[in-house]
């Protein structure tokens, strides 16, 4: 099973505030989390690809 990130992980990989990842995910680019039992999570493989889009843009 592909490994799943909750929004403190996010905010720890990317060294970034709970206001800037907010800010970040209105961005139409950034990865939709999947709900799982009522809990946000996002695709660790759909964020590092996201990641590297911007280290080469």
């Amino acid at each position: 099973m592909e490994n799943m990130l909750r929004q403190r992980d996010l905010m720890e990989i990317m060294n970034i505030s709970r206001a800037t990842l907010w800010r970040i995910q209105r961005n139409e680019t950034f990865p939709k989390p999947v709900i799982l039992m009522g809990c946000k999570r996002w695709r660790r493989g759909e964020l590092e690809e996201w990641l590297e889009a911007r280290r080469c843009a």
